[in-house]
């Protein structure tokens, strides 16, 4: 089989692991979400003031500090965590590519703190409802403490408001603690496949001379995002954007070795979820090679009975579903751009 191949399994099979190591931080950022409620919970407990007197705002104001105080130390946890996670990416990215070249090759590794910085540095570009938006992790990290701290103090002022008791108040916080460990959860696994893949990329750029370009690899199953669905196994330059293109993305990236400097390794496959749970398929299977293997009910739930009939039988290929931004393209609008394909499908 191809380095190529060979290099598809290996990173279909390493995303399993960053998305384990993305549970494990989450973990940890979710014990700081933990101490923040219950750190408000105690200031309800010990008794507000009456709403809207002097009093009142100073000890909405402590609190306020005392929950930056918090995310602040969420942030530097968070950064020191993947700080080091960053170099081990580039040492496992260096050490797969050491796999498929000739033997004459010697791959480098660059240095893990440069790694790391570039890493927290290097802004996520994330497909958002106004636009692509470009934010660092520390950032984004930021965004979080400040919108998390803002929702928890505004539940108790709602309360005080409405002349709730502290019981009252205290049960509208332990509703919204879930809720924050959720919003959690799609930061922690984007920031953590941003690092992963900046860390690729600085492998990728310090053996430029050997790499004609990168290979986007998604996951084969029934969550992936119309966007990422479409550019699968599609090959890029270097300069060309790096997931994660959207929150909670899973795309990871190959590198495309030289004619010159590939070696052939034996036969490999990679992870594959449809309706029948997992399988393994090849590791050349693209997504719509994949999605066009699956029964017509997985097809209508991952697509939408509209795009299922313009798939099976109006022969649209999955990149005409999204724009060149990445975001899913109407239905009326794919029917000025492809009228044809819409008089195939029957619709």
């Amino acid at each position: 089989m191809s380095s190529e191949g060979y290099l598809a399994d290996a990173a279909t099979r390493h995303q399993v692991y960053v998305q384990r190591y993305a549970a494990g931080n989450l973990k940890r950022v979710a014990k700081f979400i933990t101490k923040a409620i219950n750190t408000a919970k105690a200031a309800v407990r010990g008794g507000l003031s009456a709403y809207g007197t002097r009093r009142y705002a100073s000890e909405i104001d402590a609190l306020q500090r005392d929950l930056q105080g918090i995310f602040s130390d969420l942030k530097g946890q968070a950064m020191l965590d993947l700080g080091e996670f960053a170099g081990y990416e580039a040492a496992f990215s260096a050490r797969m590519l050491g796999q498929v070249v000739t033997a004459v090759v010697q791959t480098q590794v660059p240095a893990a703190d440069l790694v790391a910085a570039a890493a927290l540095a290097e802004p996520m570009q994330l497909e958002a409802r106004a636009g692509v938006q470009r934010i660092s992790i520390a950032g984004a990290l930021d965004q979080f403490g400040t919108a998390k701290s803002a929702q928890i103090v505004g539940e108790i002022q709602i309360g005080s408001a409405l002349g709730e008791t502290s019981q009252q108040i205290t049960r509208r916080l332990t509703s919204m603690h879930q809720l924050q460990q959720d919003q959690a959860s799609a930061l922690v696994r984007t920031m953590t496949n941003h690092v992963a893949s900046t860390a690729r990329a600085e492998t990728f750029k310090a053996n430029d001379d050997i790499l004609a370009g990168k290979r986007r690899i998604a996951t084969l199953d029934g969550r992936t995002s119309p966007f990422c669905r479409s550019i699968d196994n599609t090959v890029v330059p270097f300069s060309a954007p790096s997931p994660p293109f959207h929150w909670n993305c899973r795309t990871s990236e190959i590198p495309v070795l030289k004619p010159e400097f590939e070696r052939e390794i034996p036969g490999s496959v990679m992870p594959a979820v449809g309706p029948g749970g997992a399988e393994r398929v090849s590791s050349k299977t693209t997504y719509q090679q994949w999605l066009a293997r699956q029964p017509a009910a997985f097809q209508i739930d991952v697509l939408g009975p509209a795009r299922y009939k313009l798939f099976s039988k109006g022969e649209l290929t999955l990149d005409k579903f999204v724009d060149e931004s990445g975001k899913q393209i109407t239905l009326s609008e794919l029917r000025q751009l492809e009228p044809r394909a819409f008089e195939r499908a029957g619709l």
